[in-house]
């Protein structure tokens, strides 16, 4: 378990250590405009497209390192250079500095905390971003004196033609990884129609399940009226008979709707579906979650299994509940980390789910797969009824011949470990 914490720790800031890099790179290039020590660099036309393709990472954490990283190393070749004075080369240091702290400031406060999040308003907040960053950085070389309407109207043109630019290369990248959606809202109404199904499937198979005990309910009842009809105790009688009548109208309601539900979301009537698209529908699930939470949480995907599965609303519905339950488990932890790694062999495939999170406690571990246990309780004492971990180790077994395993610590996360038949899973 915590193998897999270090690694994703590595993968995060691996990702911000390339991206300062980068930025300060490109710092070197570009131009003077505006007022002495400003520059029309390359490196704010690169800060919007690291911040497009790295939405899952907190852009404060990446904007502190590209605002220390980039301007540093500028003020350093300065100095060395003799490009400027070593006054010069502070004050530019620390307006750029300025630069790129108020960039992703504001784009933390326009864009990344919107639970709902787009093309067009990314777009719109980089504008902004750039215009009122390039702001600040003049006010403090100009020793904050007043902005002529010309030099405002410059940052604007210059801002709109840097995002334009940004965001001409960034979209018809991203747009490329989506080929199979016609357009990014019907992706994601895919993505919730698979992740709805899934759930749907789970609890129409938890209900057929249920279908025998409501049979045996109704056998006892009528038992029941038998033996108080021969003791002579009319009003019992006719209680034990009303029981019997009224659970065989559940069970008949019952029945009415697994079957409406099992015909609409028929197994038969989906096309099977490999491991990376599976995984993509839970992981982009997940982080609409984690963003509607507002959670600080880096999610990472390790997968070297290529498969296809033809039940993959089981699968979805297994991993989704273990990831869901370590987003839970970080809650509004700073830094939070999940990584989900999938491998396999000829006889099985393996799934790790882990977390960062609170952990769970060593007296509770011989309890989580207990039908009915839980943890997660509102502000009102009432417990939230998912499909829970006792049903996720059922389907993992019964569908998939599988078991699931936990290993947790408190303090520093839980990983789960799933184990399931390949054979199982492909047929």
């Amino acid at each position: 378990m915590l193998k897999n914490l270090n690694f994703l720790r590595y993968r995060k800031y691996q990702r911000i250590i390339i991206a300062a890099v980068c930025v300060a790179l490109a710092s070197q290039i570009g131009t003077s405009a505006f007022t002495k020590g400003n520059m029309i660099a390359l490196s704010a036309f690169l800060l919007p497209v690291f911040l497009y393709f790295n939405q899952d990472l907190n852009p404060l954490q990446l904007g502190l390192a590209i605002a220390i990283a980039s301007p540093v190393f500028r003020g350093f070749v300065l100095l060395v250079s003799n490009g400027a004075t070593a006054s010069n080369a502070i004050a530019y240091t620390i307006a750029d500095i300025i630069f790129f702290t108020c960039y992703v400031f504001l784009y933390y406060l326009i864009y990344w905390l919107r639970s709902f999040q787009n093309n067009v308003a990314f777009y719109f907040t980089i504008i902004i971003c750039d215009y009122f960053a390039n702001m600040a950085e003049i006010a403090f070389l100009n020793h904050f004196s007043a902005f002529s309407f010309s030099v405002l109207q410059g940052l604007f043109i210059l801002a709109f033609a840097r995002s334009t630019l940004a965001f001409l290369i960034a979209f018809p990248i991203r747009y490329f990884q989506f080929l199979t959606v016609n357009s990014e809202s019907h992706e994601r109404q895919y993505y919730h129609f698979i992740w709805v199904a899934s759930a749907v499937k789970s609890e129409v198979y938890f209900m057929k399940k249920t279908i025998n005990e409501i049979e045996q309910v109704t056998k006892n009842a009528y038992q029941l009226n038998q033996r108080l009809k021969e003791k002579a105790l009319p009003e019992e009688q006719a209680m034990a008979y009303k029981i019997a009548q009224n659970v065989h109208e559940i069970k008949h309601s019952y029945q009415n709707l697994i079957k409406g539900l099992g015909d609409y979301f028929d197994d038969q009537s989906n096309a099977p579906m490999t491991m990376t698209d599976i995984l993509k529908i839970v992981v982009d699930y997940s982080q609409m979650i984690i963003r509607e939470k507002q959670a600080h949480i880096n999610l990472v995907v390790q997968n070297h299994v290529d498969i296809t599965i033809p039940r993959h609303f089981y699968l979805v519905t297994i991993l989704s509940n273990l990831i869901i339950n370590g987003i839970d488990a970080i809650g509004t932890k700073l830094n939070g980390e999940l990584l989900i790694k999938v491998t396999a062999d000829n006889q099985h495939v393996y799934f790790s789910v882990t977390d960062n999170g609170s952990g769970i406690a060593k007296n509770l571990l011989p309890l989580i797969f207990k039908s009915g246990f839980s943890t997660k309780f509102d502000q009102f004492g009432d417990i939230y009824r998912g499909i829970g971990l006792s049903n996720v180790k059922t389907i993992a077994e019964e569908q998939f011949a599988g078991k699931i395993t936990v290993d947790s610590a408190p303090g520093i996360g839980t990983t789960f470990f799933v184990t399931l038949d390949k054979q199982k899973l492909i047929s």
